[in-house]
């Protein structure tokens, strides 16, 4: 006599919903929304800071452009960031300043960094002796994006900064 095993009934029940959950898994990417592009940093000026500066850690404010290359608006909730001038290190900084990029649009806000004394009057000395109009640059960092599931995107943005300097009386 043959006996045949018979499953129990939570047995076929716990297979179906697993298959469903599997079968779900297939369409996520489609019920999560359109795929979203990192928003692109750019430099647009350095200006001697407004803020009153340490003898050994001279401020400086870096002004940014954001572009949003999404059909959506990007909340942005700060950055941190390293700037390099001429292929040498010259700023570190932070921003916690919170601003949404509108969709397919730019946006621009300031960055506070500050640098080293000795640093900053080497890079300075070098810039102002050759009466440089022309500056390379070197963006390097990461932007908190306010997102589901973007949290902190890296960049590194190179590229080239006219009259790079903004004395502020």
């Amino acid at each position: 006599m043959v006996h045949a095993y018979r499953r129990p009934g939570w047995a076929w029940l716990l297979m179906g919903v697993v298959g469903l959950l599997l079968s779900g898994c297939v369409g996520l990417t489609d019920w999560t929304g359109p795929k979203l592009e990192h928003p692109r940093l750019s430099l647009l000026e350095i200006h001697q800071s407004e803020k009153k500066n340490s003898k050994w850690a001279p401020r400086f404010r870096v002004r940014l452009r954001v572009d949003n290359p999404n059909t959506i608006e990007v909340p942005i909730g700060g950055i941190e960031c390293r700037l390099e001038l001429q292929g040498m290190s010259f700023a570190t900084g932070q921003s916690s300043e919170f601003f949404t990029i509108p969709a397919k649009g730019s946006a621009e806000f300031d960055v506070e960094v500050s640098t080293e004394l000795m640093k900053a009057m080497k890079q300075l000395s070098v810039l102002l002796r050759k009466g440089e109009a022309v500056v390379d640059y070197r963006l390097v960092g990461k932007i908190f994006v306010e997102l589901p599931f973007l949290g902190a995107v890296p960049f590194d943005k190179s590229g080239t900064l006219h009259k790079p300097l903004k004395w502020e009386d």
